[in-house]
């Protein structure tokens, strides 16, 4: 918090207001009773109040507190004691959680309780009733700036405090997930020399003499092989910023589906004429699936 004598200047608050605050000192002195009562009419409309003002102690030491604070404000010395004493009540009110809404709302009810005050006292002199309310108009606006910046002090204390964590954390995630997707890049390009091998093979079965065989392995392993540059292909567009591709997952469980169908033509048995019949209905349904998704992408873009 800065100096006193710093806020006091900012608010042009000379040694003029002062003296004008302390010859209201025996005027307000009348109504010190009256304050928290009117404070507390005025307050009873809030529908957290009871919340704050849970018992009859609580309400007594706050009753007291409003009365000092009240009278403090005409006291006429604002020294750096004055400044702590109300940073105190802003810590006081952040500690309960208390609404900064609420504080300003409280201080224009004091605002407008004291240019009434002014205003029933000092009724046969407008101008020097003009002139005492810009003096309380200075010191109440010092009072809600300091009270308020306790308010801000901890909610940014708080803030930096969880940013530090968060960033953290973000920092520890986002590094986390880079890393699990150069394994998986490095996981598809050893599939992919797995897939080369298998590719391969089924061609070493068309030169064998056994040509069907040989020709629906082969187009098997092309298709795993189309897969896996889908995959690899997907994946880096990620790593370089791109979006999820959900058609790509799709096409891989369509490409694994036909592959088997393919398998299963090359038996004759009744069993796996059945898995055919699955098989082929699971591609249809993965083939709608994959029609949906990219009628979909394709309205997006």
């Amino acid at each position: 918090m800065e100096p006193i004598e710093k806020i006091k200047a900012h608010y042009n608050f000379t040694t003029g207001d002062a003296a004008n605050l302390k010859q209201l000192k025996p005027v307000m002195e009348k109504y010190k009773n009256e304050f928290p009562m009117e404070f507390y009419h005025y307050i009873k409309t809030f529908e957290d109040t009871p919340k704050f003002l849970k018992d009859e102690e609580i309400i007594r030491r706050h009753q007291d507190g409003l009365k000092q604070w009240f009278m403090d404000l005409f006291s006429g010395e604002y020294t750096t004691q004055y400044l702590r004493d109300i940073e105190r009540i802003g810590y006081t009110h952040v500690k309960i959680n208390l609404p900064a809404h609420y504080v300003n709302a409280a201080m224009h009810f004091v605002r407008q309780y004291c240019l009434r005050i002014l205003e029933k006292e000092f009724c046969t002199d407008i101008n020097e009733c003009r002139y005492l309310a810009k003096s309380v108009d200075k010191i109440i606006d010092i009072n809600l700036d300091v009270i308020t910046s306790s308010f801000i002090e901890e909610e940014i204390k708080t803030y930096f405090l969880s940013e530090k964590v968060e960033s953290y954390l973000i920092q520890f995630a986002n590094r986390f997930a880079y890393g699990l997707n150069l394994i998986l890049v490095m996981g598809l390009v050893i599939m992919g020399i797995m897939v080369m091998g298998l590719f391969a093979y089924d061609v070493s079965h068309i030169f064998s003499g056994d040509l069907e065989k040989g020709l629906l392995g082969t187009l098997g392993s092309l298709l795993m092989m189309w897969v896996v540059i889908e995959l690899m292909d997907t994946e880096v567009k990620h790593l370089k910023g791109g979006k999820f591709a959900v058609k790509v997952f799709i096409s891989v469980a369509l490409v694994a589906v036909i592959r088997k169908l393919l398998v299963a033509t090359l038996k004759a048995e009744a069993l796996e004429y059945q898995l055919s019949l699955i098989l082929i209905g699971a591609i249809a349904v993965l083939g709608v699936i994959y029609w949906l998704i990219a009628r979909v992408e394709r309205m997006e873009e």
